[in-house]
């Protein structure tokens, strides 16, 4: 089956995932990397990790987007956050995404992460988990 076409599940319990304020946080606790998806790919990311098929997230976009799922399930693949799921889910209603970067950042020092304090050495701007350039 074409990677655009298979559904995909998160690989849980070895990958934990939560929403906070709208930004996705992930964990792989085999590996011990922490990921960020920003809130504009969010959407995309539950859709990819719970059954929804690329292709159907993909729908109607242009190829640029429709090559940016592609390659952010390529990914997630990739680094081993989803597998294969055995059934497809279908939406009810289209995939919200208003075309920005698909981005997921990677973070693989989790002892330097964690000890960041989240009010005092997070970026100004970028926010937690970015510590501040100083």
């Amino acid at each position: 089956m074409d990677l655009l076409d298979q559904p995909h599940e998160l690989r849980s319990p070895a990958v934990i995932s939560d929403e906070v304020d709208g930004e996705v946080l992930a964990i792989d606790l085999d590996q011990g990397t922490y990921y960020v998806v920003p809130p504009a790919a969010a959407h995309v990311w539950r859709a990819l990790t719970t059954g929804v098929p690329a292709r159907v997230v993909a729908a109607d976009r242009t190829a640029d987007e429709q090559q940016a799922v592609a390659a952010f399930l390529a990914h997630l693949v990739e680094v081993g956050l989803v597998r294969a799921a055995p059934t497809p889910t279908v939406p009810d209603a289209p995939v919200p995404w208003d075309g920005s970067p698909l981005l997921l950042e990677a973070h693989d020092d989790m002892a330097d992460l964690l000890g960041l304090d989240p009010i005092h050495d997070a970026d100004d701007v970028a926010g937690w988990p970015t510590p501040t350039s100083e």
